[in-house]
């Protein structure tokens, strides 16, 4: 053979080795998104676990915005129409107990659009390396459907070791046989009523009957570290949860916040989901003047995951400065 004919097939048999495989070695896309995120705060884990994401136009969340509002609000957080609002639990690892607040809503609610896509808060508790037995606590900020459906799977506890706490003013309309038949005759055993008594009852009973249930009055220490702060508004027993450990302070909001694009900056602005609007208002600006005051982290329910952050004063108003991505105790995986 000719050196110029070999050398010819040699560059070809290269070419073929360098570049005749490079479509099969293009990896698929994961087609998913890292749905936990971990910090420290003093000697205590916080684990944000999400729920998922749902797209909502903004005038539907909070229809006192101007239409001003909207747009500053919006363009000032790069965001646009429909917002994503994440569905967020935490969970606080304290060394010796092991707390969620908040269980997502289990997958139940998929059959509403206002939900669709969430249901992951299981998966992602697994992600972050955590099994449902190993759960110690469970505190529930309130009533929502997006908070409390996760705590069963068909009729079983989804926590079979944990021991659930709810704001007695918040539940006790559900779980009282003798209030919840006064909500039934007042409501003219009204269907819709009748279904959100009894998918609340079907939560809580598996864990009534296994004496794993407990109720609290407002603002009482549950654990070392873990207090109740009522903050009631959203709904009429809404409650927020303070986490303290050497030195350092987190306030879980529960729906303190919806839309953080405009509330940071007018807690005024009430939601369409309040129970009471104004009562919300008031009990929003009290947080955030106590988050700034003490230093202190707050997580929302609804805040853009991981919804952990700082709130700043303005001059004339508030600002989120989310959190910034650490290592815990500087160790990487």
């Amino acid at each position: 053979m000719k050196a110029g004919a070999r050398r010819s097939i040699e560059i070809a048999i290269l070419t073929l080795v360098i570049f005749g495989t490079r479509a099969h070695a293009v990896a698929p896309m994961a087609g998913s998104q890292p749905g936990f995120y971990r910090m420290m705060l003093g000697d205590f884990e916080i684990t944000a676990l999400n729920d998922g994401v749902v797209p909502y136009a903004t005038s539907r969340v909070l229809p006192m915005a101007t239409a001003t509002q909207i747009k500053e609000g919006l363009a000032e957080s790069g965001l646009a129409d429909p917002v994503a609002m994440s569905y967020n639990a935490f969970l606080i690892n304290t060394g010796s107990k092991l707390v969620l607040i908040d269980t997502g809503t289990g997958g139940k609610l998929d059959d509403q659009p206002e939900f669709h896509g969430t249901g992951h808060l299981a998966a992602n508790l697994l992600a972050a390396g955590y099994q449902p037995g190993q759960i110690d606590e469970i505190y529930i900020t309130h009533r929502g459907q997006d908070h409390v459906g996760g705590l069963t799977v068909g009729a079983a506890r989804a926590f079979p070791n944990a021991t659930v706490r709810v704001p007695k003013s918040e539940f006790d309309l559900f779980l009282n046989p003798a209030r919840t038949a006064v909500l039934l005759s007042e409501a003219h055993n009204n269907p819709q009523v009748q279904a959100w008594v009894q998918f609340t009852q079907n939560l809580f009973e598996p864990y009534i009957r296994a004496g794993k249930f407990q109720s609290f009055d407002e603002d009482t220490e549950l654990v070392p570290g873990i207090r109740t702060l009522a903050t009631h508004g959203h709904t009429p027993g809404h409650t927020s949860y303070v986490v303290e450990s050497e030195g350092q302070t987190l306030i879980i909001l529960g729906d303190l916040v919806l839309m953080g694009a405009l509330q940071f900056a007018h807690p005024s602005l009430g939601s369409s989901f309040d129970v009471d609007p104004k009562a919300a208002s008031e009990q929003r600006l009290r947080i955030f003047k106590m988050a700034v005051d003490s230093h202190s982290w707050i997580a929302g329910g609804h805040l853009s995951f991981p919804g952990i952050g700082h709130v700043r004063a303005g001059r004339d108003r508030f600002f989120w400065i989310p959190v910034e991505y650490t290592i815990p105790n500087g160790v990487q995986h």
